[in-house]
């Protein structure tokens, strides 16, 4: 036998050779319900870290409970609607032919109750939109910090630049009358004092029309970001051009929207009685004011 020739093993060897190799055979593989409950933890944990991402931030926060109020405000009105009750009709029935109950296919089908839970989602609505007016209390802080920050770096157009000193006002006057009225309807801020301007309806109403005054401002500075951008296109190359301009004109055309929506409700509020649009549709226009800027919002926490 050569020197670099191993004998073969004895019997002994080999048996415990044999059982010191692990034995994969009596494993079993994961039954299929609990793959399933794995999957549910780790899409919830990414789901969770994702709301988390979203309302960690104050702009966040603020399009978050905008969301939930104006959509529940709007789902509210739905509900009660003549679609909105066909729909919960039809959902009805159908759940009760699939449980293929001999009651449930025996009863016609009754219009289901929209008292309860309608009640229940304007609560939710008022809920997050108080808490919005609480959290805006501390709106005039940033408000000092865009005035300060034009004021040190400039735009270079002076037509933009005049423009946005003007909102700046018309966001503090909206802002601050807004603390006050809320203030006083907390009985913090001196009714007295707020009664002889008016009251606190009046504190409100003037609020949303600074507001409204922002809005109309920034359709004129909307148009001349239009013009100044036309004329920038014109010196370049139109691979440049859709380079460069790409994020611009998305974002232009996310505060066009915002407008556009917001106009005619910020009118609407700006008078005693209104300019005639139904109640049930306002909660429905401020969801879609923000949900382009809510959405571009939640995509930004998959990053």
């Amino acid at each position: 036998m050569a020197d670099n020739e191993k004998p073969p093993a004895e019997p002994t060897e080999q048996a415990e050779q044999a059982e010191q190799q692990p034995d994969d055979s009596g494993k079993a593989s994961p039954a299929p319900s609990q793959c399933q409950v794995q999957a549910t933890l780790q899409a919830t944990d990414h789901l969770v870290g994702r709301i988390d991402r979203l309302i960690s931030t104050a702009a966040g926060e603020e399009r978050a409970f905008a969301a939930i109020s104006y959509f529940s405000h709007a789902l509210h009105h739905f509900l009660g609607s003549a679609p909105g009750i066909a729909i919960q009709t039809r959902l009805g029935l159908l759940a009760r032919l699939r449980n293929h109950s001999e009651k449930a296919l025996t009863t016609a089908p009754t219009t289901p109750s929209t008292q309860s839970s309608p009640s229940r989602l304007l609560a939710l609505s008022s809920l997050f939109s108080e808490t919005r007016y609480t959290l805006r209390l501390f709106g005039l802080v940033p408000l000092w910090t865009w005035g300060s920050q034009t004021l040190k770096s400039p735009p270079s157009d002076r037509l933009i630049y005049s423009l946005t000193l003007l909102q700046i006002i018309a966001n503090v006057l909206y802002q601050a009358l807004e603390n006050i009225g809320y203030l006083a309807s907390k009985n913090i801020v001196s009714k007295r004092f707020v009664d002889r301007w008016g009251g606190i309806d009046k504190f409100y109403l003037w609020s949303t029309r600074a507001w409204f005054g922002h809005i109309v401002l920034q359709f004129v500075v909307l148009w001349r970001q239009h013009v100044l951008r036309k004329a920038k296109a014109a010196l370049m190359s139109q691979e440049k051009k859709e380079e460069v301009l790409a994020g611009e004109v998305r974002a232009w055309k996310k505060s066009l929207v915002n407008n556009l929506f917001w106009a005619p409700l910020a009118l609407h509020w700006s008078f005693e009685k209104g300019i005639g649009i139904p109640g049930s549709v306002t909660g429905a226009g401020g969801f879609m004011a923000g949900a382009w800027g809510f959405w571009d919002l939640w995509a930004s926490t998959l990053s």
